[in-house]
């Protein structure tokens, strides 16, 4: 995910709480009417946190430039039904160490949307904050995960060198800190380069990351772009290769490795190699920055429906929709882990050994990869976009949420639950759900 280095300092949060309580409010109101009749006014200055997010991350398309990603022709890939009631299912909340339903859960991480598939069929489908099942949500960097499966395609094809050096495909980046890197570095996270990932400053790299493609306000000496962005890092840390440290810039990075690699422009490739096969409902986007490029690690946009059609093309071995449309052997290398060192010696280790399975986890391909013991792999976006694929179970929850503060709080608690579930669907719980008769409350028509 987009974390800001997973110490995000209290007093800051409270601070920053207390001066903007009057406004958060006011704003509030505006979310709530405008969620039953007309849009408030949103724009790049109070987008991103709550209670903006709760109508920006539907909306992202009517603030900021984007490409459509086309489903193609074909018929939608059809989804069966087997409801259960797991809103009784329990679990310690990490933050408060109290005992919490997925019910309680669902208000508690400001959850817009909440998906639960085994065996290939719709067990729970939920939808919050009038958030509806054709409409779109931003991923945030549930979209770098998205990118590492399409590199995998690419890469198979015979088109990408994932040992190359990523300035052998990007020539401009030659004298910043990817010189020297190779794409295995940049899908693995691992080029040795000093970012700080911090959403509580205004002058670390992560916000003048965006504020080049225009999330943020621009300042008078923003980058003009992405790709020109991406050329000023220049501050290395150690060697390429040796340890796991998150940089969403590299995302991007690599989403301009695979536009030039293909010549083809980002939406279509994804278009093409990925959505126009998986049966989706709806196209999908991606945000632009001002100048057409891609915003490759946080921009992608999809239907829940959708993102489930994806995860669940994750968990069969990239075999969906009657068809192989990412090679099994890819798949594979991305459950068989990273480099468990490399991912102990990163500076995120401290904060993801809490996590359950992420002790001796690891990072591949833009998946985090638990412990074997646990054996399912994560997708984890800014703000509370979730995936937890586990092979055991034949389980995948995928999550859609607007969390008000960067806070890592209730990432931790969405991710117990969402664990909780998969372990009561396997059986290992003792805190099986209920068969529903009927359908869910918040089931489509």
């Amino acid at each position: 995910m987009r974390i800001a280095r997973h110490q995000f300092v209290r007093s800051t949060i409270q601070t920053l709480a207390a001066t903007a309580s009057m406004s958060f409010v006011a704003l509030s109101l505006t979310i709530a009417a405008a969620n039953a009749s007309t849009a408030p006014e949103i724009t790049a200055k109070n987008w991103y946190w709550g209670p903006g997010n709760r109508w920006s991350f539907k909306h992202t398309s009517r603030i900021f430039p984007s490409a459509n990603i086309y489903r193609g022709a074909g018929p939608i890939a059809k989804l069966d039904y087997a409801l259960r009631d797991l809103d009784e299912i329990t679990f310690i909340d990490p933050t408060t160490k109290a005992r919490m339903s997925i019910a309680q859960m669902y208000a508690a991480t400001d959850t817009d949307a909440f998906l639960v598939m085994k065996d290939g069929k719709i067990v729970t489908e939920r939808y919050f904050n009038g958030m509806k099942p054709e409409d779109t949500h931003l991923l945030m960097s549930v979209s770098k995960s998205v990118i590492g499966v399409l590199s995998g395609i690419i890469i198979s094809q015979g088109r990408l060198d994932p040992n190359a050096q990523v300035t052998s495909y990007i020539p401009e980046l030659k004298g910043s800190s990817y010189e020297g890197a190779t794409v295995r570095n940049l899908l693995d996270m691992s080029v040795g380069m000093e970012f700080d990932e911090d959403y509580s400053s205004k002058t670390s790299d992560l916000y003048r990351l965006d504020e080049a493609v225009g999330w943020v306000e621009r300042g008078p000496n923003a980058a003009n772009g992405l790709h020109e962005y991406l050329s000023t890092l220049k501050k290395r840390h150690g060697t390429h290769g040796a340890e796991f440290r998150y940089i969403s810039a590299n995302t991007d990075a690599m989403g301009w490795v695979l536009e030039r690699t293909t010549n083809t422009d980002y939406a279509d490739l994804v278009s093409k190699e990925l959505w126009s096969k998986l049966g989706a409902e709806r196209d999908a986007y991606v945000l632009l920055d001002g100048v057409q490029a891609a915003y490759a690690d946080p921009g992608l946009n999809m239907t829940l429906r959708d993102l489930g059609r994806f995860s669940q093309m994750v968990l069969q071995g990239g075999l969906y929709n009657g068809q192989q449309i990412v090679p099994g052997n890819w798949i594979e290398d991305i459950r068989h882990g990273g480099d468990p060192q490399a991912w102990k010696k990163g500076p995120e280790y401290s904060y993801f050994r809490t996590l359950s399975g992420y002790e001796n986890g690891s990072y591949r391909n833009y998946w985090y990869v638990a412990d074997p013991r646990r054996g399912h792999i994560t997708a984890i976006g800014l703000a509370g976009q979730l995936i937890v694929i586990n092979p055991s179970s034949n389980t995948i929850v995928v999550k859609f949420s607007s969390h008000a503060t960067p806070a890592t709080g209730q990432y931790d608690t969405e991710y117990a639950g969402a664990i909780a579930i998969v372990d009561a669907l396997s059986g290992h719980s003792g805190n099986e759900p209920r068969a529903q008769a009927g359908p869910a409350t918040e089931r489509p028509n």
